[in-house]
């Protein structure tokens, strides 16, 4: 599996050392850098591809990527491997950080289960082709994505609640907006809101846990909860472990958060 990712990865990688102070202008030179990476994610493996033996020494992970985001604050450490859209959160209301312009990979999103539970997937499956077809996703995606969520709060969202079909519970990891974030007491996101949708079309009640995101395979896989959405990574290594959903996001980006004054377009 970490063959597939170091061939995904958009970089020629060196073999030289960068001297000190020298700006980043490319991701072919954190090769040789402190990194850092929300823990079981893919960031993780791709940092962990770019390093190579190095990684045990250079790879830091956290738990949440706010405290990734901290350490590179810190200059602890020199990037942060991520999915796009929290880092452009983090850009957009923390001043000093940076998106290097150079994607590291595209992927797709779908939403996670039990192994062998063919029938949700089949039903939630059917539902996302629905809410495609009809717009109702397209819709959340925008919400989120080209407009302002800071007004959206967890009262505005349906859960459905006291639903006559039960409980539909959903593990997520509520540090990823737009897809999923914690508000007060409750949750919102594009994540939240689709599944929101997908709970009401089952004749349920959404149930949201929140966990760290490498709690979660074992969460879906021992039953804790009926499935895991937290802009997942659809891969080879994870398909051993779990069944998919269709695709809900095609075309996401991995990418390296710096510091803004460390950074040289």
């Amino acid at each position: 599996m970490r063959k597939v990712f170091a061939l995904m990865l958009v970089l020629t990688l060196c073999s030289c050392a960068f001297a000190d102070g020298e700006k980043l202008k490319s991701p072919s030179q954190l090769k040789t850098e402190r990194l850092a990476a929300q823990r079981g994610t893919v960031g993780q493996f791709i940092a962990e591809d770019l390093l190579g033996d190095k990684k045990a020494e250079l790879l830091t992970t956290y738990e949440k990527y706010v405290d990734a985001v901290a350490a590179l604050r810190q200059e602890k450490i020199r990037a942060v491997i991520m999915d796009e859209m929290p880092a452009k959160r983090f850009v957009n209301e923390i001043d000093g950080l940076a998106i290097m312009d150079e994607a590291l990979t595209e992927e797709s999103y779908a939403i996670g289960f039990k192994k062998g539970n063919a029938e949700l997937v089949g039903q939630v499956n059917k539902i996302l082709a629905e809410m495609k077809a009809d717009g109702t996703l397209d819709a959340i995606l925008k919400k989120y994505i080209d407009g302002d969520y800071s007004s959206i709060k967890p009262e505005d969202i349906d859960f459905n609640k006291g639903a006559e079909g039960g409980k539909l519970y959903v593990g997520t990891e509520a540090g990823f907006a737009p897809y999923e974030l914690k508000v007060g007491s409750g949750f919102i996101g594009i994540d939240v809101e689709m599944c929101a949708n997908i709970a009401k079309k089952l004749g349920k009640e959404l149930v949201i846990i929140n966990m760290n995101f490498d709690a979660l395979p074992t969460a879906v896989s021992t039953g804790k909860v009926d499935m895991i959405c937290a802009g997942i990574t659809v891969t080879d290594e994870r398909k051993e472990n779990m069944d998919f959903s269709d695709n809900y996001v095609t075309g996401a980006k991995q990418v390296a958060l710096v510091r803004a004054d460390d950074y040289e377009k």
